[in-house]
């Protein structure tokens, strides 16, 4: 799928497009034209073969008569007279004559005196093979030879009561002014369908491109629509977890800023935005009793939480504008060494999407404060994650999380999220709203449903954030090296 500025697209595609279309019709009006002229010069090829073959039948027969001779004779007398005087007409003459008779035997024929031009028209006729046509038909094929065109005739001759006595064969050479004039009406056709073109597209341009703009227009918004709709979402789905949102808008800004230090293009980079605020939309399907719950969660209640992940990607392969999210949904419990749930899967089966939230989700859980925890420093937050390396984080995405970290944590932690709307929106203009300016051309690259599956596993990164966590409790105990089985609590990401 290609992407265009809207300028570009319309300058660039649009023109080009419309310049390949206006070669198409002016060379096919230009073809046109010139097999239409070449037909027409057949026919009339044919008509003043028919007119000859009148005027030769009556002289033969007049000859016959007065002469008292049989035709065939008074024949080769009328041919080698109009050899000595070809008549010649605008659209060129004929060099060679043949007459067969009703058996195709030839019984005279005749050419003009220049050797070049007649015995082109001997070489032609003898090399095509006899056609009989009907009495009221007239055959004419078209044939260069020689630099020079010509068409080959075939006329019924008939007596004077109308009853085929033979065929005449002719080789009619066009002239130089007729082929010139067949080649100035096709460029002229050529030209007209240009200019037409040409005048169609200077006048129908400004509407497309108003028109393009205005779909741009309603596109962007329609990403405003559904920017707010999925930040309603994002945020019902908090305020029914932690009772607050910030952690979506936190969590969005870490992505885009790690997802930014390892160079992701602008469509990656709108995914972790969408991704922030849908990744535990499954938390709707769990019940308060588990998702609210102040304390451990015993073995059914873990498996029940887990079952998150599946219901949130039912939900979100649901709606095609989101669907590019679901290796986040399906995979960000994953864990690097293939620890995580649903699907277990390890390295770099996780989706790098998923392997970013991962580290993100966590840095955000230690670092904010909830109703049952006081956030984590940011010394204390950075040991947990590298004591994480490798078994539940993707060790090269930690190296560099790690040198943006600390920015983050004194620019975004904290209950004010110092900031929060304002740098996300502006994330928003750069890798959605930008975008609305650009058109894209060809089959768009549509998220699949994912391949991760709810098969069970360990403990979510959630455990992090619970105050029984870090009641004194190394990080072995909490899943990062291994994890407690059965141990999970239920407080939110």
């Amino acid at each position: 799928m290609k992407t265009y500025p809207l300028t570009i697209f319309v300058k660039r595609v649009l023109l080009l497009r419309l310049g390949v279309a206006t070669v198409a019709l002016a060379l096919t009006a230009g073809a046109a034209t010139f097999f239409y002229q070449r037909e027409r010069l057949g026919q009339q090829v044919a008509d003043i073969g028919r007119q000859g073959m009148a005027v030769l039948t009556r002289r033969v027969m007049d000859i016959a008569e007065s002469q008292k001779i049989e035709p065939p004779a008074a024949l080769v007398h009328v041919l080698e007279a109009a050899a000595e005087t070809a008549v010649a007409y605008r659209s060129g003459r004929f060099v060679f004559v043949q007459f067969h008779d009703r058996a195709g035997a030839v019984v005279a024929e005749g050419g003009v005196p220049e050797p070049r031009m007649g015995e082109a028209g001997r070489a032609l006729a003898q090399a095509r093979p006899m056609v009989f046509p009907e009495a009221d038909r007239v055959e004419t094929e078209t044939y260069r030879r020689e630099d020079a065109m010509f068409v080959l005739s075939v006329i019924p001759v008939a007596d004077r009561q109308g009853a085929v006595q033979g065929y005449a064969r002719g080789v009619f050479a066009v002239s130089d002014e007729a082929v010139e004039q067949m080649r100035a009406a096709a460029m002229r056709s050529v030209l007209i369908v240009v200019a037409i073109v040409c005048g169609v597209t200077a006048m129908l341009y400004p509407v497309i491109l108003r028109l393009t703009r205005r779909l741009a227009d309603y596109s962007s918004s329609l990403l405003d629509a559904n920017l707010e709709t999925l930040a309603v979402l994002g945020s019902a789905i908090a305020k029914r977890d932690a009772d607050t949102d910030a952690h979506n808008y936190r969590v969005a800004l870490y992505a885009v800023r790690l997802g930014e230090a390892i160079d992701l293009d602008a469509e990656a980079m709108r995914g972790l935005i969408k991704d922030a605020f849908i990744h535990d939309v499954g938390k709707i399907g769990i019940p308060d009793a588990v998702l609210r719950k102040p304390g451990r969660l015993d073995a059914e209640e873990v498996r029940i939480m887990q079952t998150h992940v599946e219901l949130g990607v039912e939900i979100v392969n649901r709606a095609s504008w989101l669907r590019d999210g679901i290796p986040v949904v399906a995979g960000h419990h994953e864990k690097y060494d293939g620890g995580g749930y649903p699907h277990g899967a390890r390295a770099q089966e996780i989706p790098l999407a998923a392997r970013i939230f991962a580290i993100v989700d966590v840095f955000d859980a230690l670092t904010s404060e909830r109703p049952y925890k006081k956030p984590l420093g940011f010394e204390e937050t950075m040991a947990i994650l590298n004591q994480g390396r490798g078994a539940h984080f993707d060790p090269s995405l930690l190296n560099v999380f790690g040198g943006i970290a600390r920015e983050l944590y004194e620019t975004y932690a904290g209950p004010a999220g110092g900031g929060l709307r304002t740098a996300l929106s502006a994330a928003v203009d750069r890798y959605f709203a930008a975008g609305m300016e650009s058109l894209f051309y060809g089959q768009a690259r549509g998220a699949g449903p994912s391949t991760l599956q709810n098969d069970g596993g360990s403990c979510e990164s959630d455990a992090y954030a619970h105050p029984d966590v870090f009641a004194g409790r190394r990080v072995a105990d909490v899943g990062l090296s291994g994890g407690e089985k059965g141990s999970c609590t239920s407080a939110p990401s």
